[in-house]
């Protein structure tokens, strides 16, 4: 053998391989995306699912509850009816339907109770009987004396009806006069006279003066002592 080495050369009778170009990332992309999207649509089914059969007892708190009944019939006929047979149970009814009399005593059943009514009686009230009351006595009040003036003059006679400690006093006492009875005074005119009393000090004294005469106060007199206004007959 020779130790040279030979140039190896392909055999030309063997099959060469055609290399194909290709992207790594495209092929590795797609089985995710692939999964991704069956991972969705599996979610999407599912939730559709759960809407399905919950949302019937779903409601707003504003809407009326709403009471779905069941999908099976309420009444279902049964397979064997069952019970227990009983022979000749109508034989009778149909006997006297058929001009028949049977030998069997019926004993009509007696009609429903019905309720007694009971009347309450009415409970008795004893009314007080009120006496009759009198009639209030009608009380007329006293009438008035009619104050009138009297018979103008000028006697000495007067009519006092106050005693006080200053003139401006007596003077006052007169105005009353004139502002309350001005019918009796109309005719006359006030007399303020001064009196020393000595020990206890001086007055001064409203008379009334320009009096015809001595009846003449006295009636003055009279007609103050009905209204309330106290007064004594006097001579200057």
């Amino acid at each position: 053998m020779s130790d040279t080495p030979q140039e190896f050369s392909p055999d030309l009778n063997v099959a060469q391989e055609t290399l194909q170009p290709f992207d790594v990332r495209q092929r590795e992309g797609w089985n995710p995306m692939i999964k991704l999207a069956l991972v969705a649509a599996g979610l999407l089914l599912a939730a559709f699912i759960v809407l399905k059969l919950y949302t019937p007892g779903v409601r707003d708190r504003s809407d009326p509850p709403r009471i779905t009944a069941d999908n099976t019939p309420f009444k279902i006929k049964p397979e064997e009816a069952g019970g227990t047979q009983t022979p000749n149970q109508d034989k009778v009814v149909f006997e006297v339907m058929d001009g028949n009399s049977p030998g069997t005593n019926a004993t009509p059943e007696d009609g429903p109770e019905q309720p007694i009514k009971i009347e309450t009686p009415t409970p008795e009230v004893n009314v007080p009987v009120r006496e009759p009351v009198a009639p209030r006595p009608v009380v007329t009040p006293p009438a008035r004396p009619t104050l009138s003036a009297p018979t103008a003059g000028n006697s000495d006679w007067v009519v006092q009806v106050a005693s006080t400690r200053s003139e401006s006093d007596a003077n006052a006492v007169w105005t009353t006069l004139e502002r309350k009875f001005p019918n009796l005074v109309a005719n006359a005119y006030a007399d303020v006279k001064r009196a020393d009393l000595g020990d206890k000090g001086i007055y001064y004294r409203t008379r009334v003066a320009g009096l015809a005469d001595k009846s003449a106060a006295q009636s003055l007199c009279q007609s103050f002592k009905a209204a309330g206004q106290a007064c004594f007959v006097t001579k200057r």
